[in-house]
């Protein structure tokens, strides 16, 4: 259902491939030759190799040249810089994230024919940049939907979720997660952990192996990068447990490589940022961005919704999927309130989740 109101109203709006480093053109009187995707490492089979996907799209749709830069680990030293290069070379210029707008907050100025097309920016983010495009995206619905399959699928009434940094932002996919998990089973309770990073897949597979084994939790989320790869391991060796990935539907990535870990991805809560790119590259195009504006896209455009591919209809009930079905048309009623941790006070977040403590 949400899939359908996506190609409605954001439409409107594999990992190689990149465009070569050539100068583009300057964007005046909106000519733009090339785009850029600035971001910390692809091959993530995340959130970053999604959101290339969409610039690379973007791109072939309006016939000009892409390119990855990546600064890599070392956010605090290569950010700004690589940000900058990038906007002197490229005339459109796509990052993620509330650092990277605060940085082009500093330079963007200098660039008044260039376009910013920045997203995953907190929703409360106050966009003065007239050449930028900022896009929230509202996980904290998109989870509602994990938490609710996951009480749905558990026979133990214990679920699963492991997260990266213990920041703002996993921290909304965690109250989505929660609110989603109570409101199919009140009673249910919710196995929680932070790895710390985004890369350390060892220790996401040791945490949720203890989640698995101790807290005896049988469906499991990761909302941790590259590092909730260790997730996936930990369910598919402690008795094919369920899993649910992130931002992409991430058991495409494994399904020739590593069928058997495929096999346990029962879905994946996406950010379609790769839709959510694609649209805002090609209404630079038509003139229609709202540059020096802040949208915020959720479950009501399809942007922030679960993975209802062939492997989910074939192993989520039908009576499952049709709950599913009714809570995403609820949410995008209004029917359904979310809370969201932006602006949550930190004893309001402590209590929800020591109210499901496993």
């Amino acid at each position: 259902m949400a899939m359908l109101l996506a190609s409605s109203m954001l439409l409107s709006v594999a990992l190689t491939g990149c465009g070569d480093d050539k100068d583009g053109g300057d964007g005046k009187d909106g000519k733009y030759n090339s785009v850029a995707y600035v971001c910390g490492n692809i091959g993530d089979k995340s959130f970053c190799d999604v959101s290339w996907k969409g610039v690379q799209e973007g791109a072939e749709d309006n016939n000009i040249k892409s390119k990855v830069i990546e600064y890599g680990a070392d956010t605090k030293s290569k950010m700004e810089p690589t940000l900058n290069d990038a906007a002197d070379t490229y005339d459109i210029v796509v990052a993620s994230g509330g650092e990277m707008a605060e940085i082009l907050e500093k330079f963007w100025e200098d660039y008044p024919n260039k376009r910013f097309i920045l997203f995953d920016i907190d929703p409360d983010y106050d966009n003065k940049m007239s050449n930028a495009f900022c896009i929230n995206f509202k996980q904290n619905e998109g989870d509602f939907l994990a938490g609710a399959l996951a009480q749905k699928m558990s026979k133990t009434g214990t679920i699963g979720f492991v997260g990266g940094g213990e920041v703002v932002v996993i921290q909304d996919f965690l109250v989505g997660y929660i609110q989603g998990s109570k409101y199919a089973n009140e009673s249910g309770k919710v196995a929680i952990a932070f790895i710390g990073n985004w890369t350390d897949s060892a220790k996401a597979k040791e945490l949720s192996g203890v989640q698995i084994n101790t807290s005896n939790a049988d469906v499991l989320h990761q909302v941790a990068g590259s590092a909730g790869l260790g997730l996936f391991q930990a369910c598919q060796e402690n008795g094919k447990k369920w899993a649910i990935g992130v931002d992409a539907d991430q058991r495409n990535y494994f399904l020739e490589t590593d069928p058997d870990l495929a096999d346990v991805i029962l879905t994946s809560m996406e950010k379609k940022c790769d839709v959510a790119i694609r649209d805002a590259i090609n209404k630079t195009f038509k003139g229609e961005a709202e540059y020096g504006t802040l949208v915020k896209w959720g479950v009501a455009e399809g942007v922030t919704v679960l993975s209802e591919n062939d492997f989910y209809k074939e192993n989520v009930p039908a009576d499952v999927q049709s709950y599913i079905d009714d809570v995403e048309a609820k949410i995008t009623a209004g029917e359904i309130k979310i809370d969201t941790m932006y602006g949550m006070a930190t004893d309001v977040y402590n209590a929800l989740r020591d109210g499901v403590k496993a």
